[in-house]
């Protein structure tokens, strides 16, 4: 029994010593600032940003901003000096947990998103989550304004499936992933 403790404690340690990936959660347009300050600092951090017009009227600019609004990413030991410089820094709001349990991000993940934002010919742009089998509405293309259930033909693509319950019976569409959205559940 002891001996399970300390081999769960060896565990936990060498993953607070473990060099990761966490999500930061910033003030509001301090993404860049933060950044910068934390790279000053000496923190591996990562800040995906992507190009849009802008929508004044009076002119139109290319604006770079955060791919995750509020978030950035830093490369640390979660046991080390560099964890308190980021949590010290203005603009933080804090690192990112469930609870006291620590939530890295896959370095995986990391590496697709800075494939995807390094491709300069890419149209790389923040996209809400949508499910299958959960409620989503169409925000673009030809059944713009139409809502549904979002779910996948067998091919694997999506479709939007609406229904009306009383006569058991339903009609299905595809669609492009990018033109849904996901509406709340009543």
């Amino acid at each position: 029994m002891m001996d399970e403790k300390v081999h769960e404690d060896r565990e936990s340690t060498a993953e607070l010593d473990r060099v990761q990936w966490y999500a930061v959660h910033v003030r509001s347009n301090q993404e860049k600032v933060t950044a910068g300050l934390l790279e000053g600092g000496g923190v591996e951090v990562f800040l995906p940003t992507y190009r849009t017009v802008s929508s004044r009227r009076d002119r139109r600019a290319v604006l770079e901003k955060p791919l995750f609004t509020g978030y950035l990413f830093v490369r640390l030991a979660w046991r080390s000096a560099e964890r308190l410089q980021v949590l010290n820094a203005p603009g933080t709001v804090r690192i990112i947990t469930f609870g006291s349990c620590l939530v890295p991000v896959d370095d995986e993940v990391i590496e697709s998103i800075r494939i995807l934002v390094s491709n300069p010919d890419g149209q790389v742009a923040p996209h809400p989550l949508v499910k299958v089998g959960k409620p989503v509405e169409v925000i673009g293309g030809p059944f713009r304004g139409a809502r549904g259930i979002l779910e996948l033909t067998d091919d694997r693509r999506p479709k939007l499936v609406v229904t009306i319950g009383f006569l058991g019976r339903s009609v299905a569409a595809p669609v492009e992933a990018a033109m849904l959205r996901p509406l709340l559940e009543k």
